[in-house]
């Protein structure tokens, strides 16, 4: 069956499903799948808006994801070789992603876009691989 929808509704349709993912899919760094013995540090929302959550697995630091509010754009890095790959999300619609998904350590991903200004945004960082699972940090909020 095809469906057909107006580019608004479908907008509309995209933003009601990333939320609705959200708040089924994203925890407090635990979840039933994705690696063990993460922890997430997110640091305070900056004056422009911008934010960064580092990844740390069995107390070392593994990577981060941040959000640069000045130049809209998302990074997440993956620092260390254990098979996991780091993935940054900015709440827009469609979901912004940033991830190091198959690429050798270290590595970093980058993804902008122009937003319009003084918008806030969900910011979340999430590691993982296809056949493990995502373990995901709690949703934090940044501006454009």
């Amino acid at each position: 069956m095809n469906i057909s929808l107006h580019k608004r509704s479908a907008k509309a349709l995209g933003t009601v499903v990333a939320t609705a993912g959200l708040l089924l899919g994203a925890g407090a760094g635990t979840a039933a799948a994705g690696p063990s013995g993460v922890t997430f540090k997110a640091g305070s929302m900056q004056s422009d808006g911008s934010r960064s959550i580092s990844v740390h697995r069995n107390g070392h630091y593994v990577g981060k994801g941040w959000w640069k509010a000045n130049g809209d754009t998302l990074y997440a890095t993956d620092s260390y070789a254990d098979g996991y790959g780091v993935s940054a999300y900015l709440g827009t619609a469609p979901v912004r992603v940033a991830d190091t998904l198959g690429h050798h350590s270290p590595y970093t991903k980058s993804v902008g876009g122009n937003l319009r200004e003084d918008r806030r945004y969900t910011f979340w960082v999430c590691i993982g691989n296809n056949k493990a699972g995502l373990t995901c940090s709690d949703i934090y909020t940044v501006t454009s």
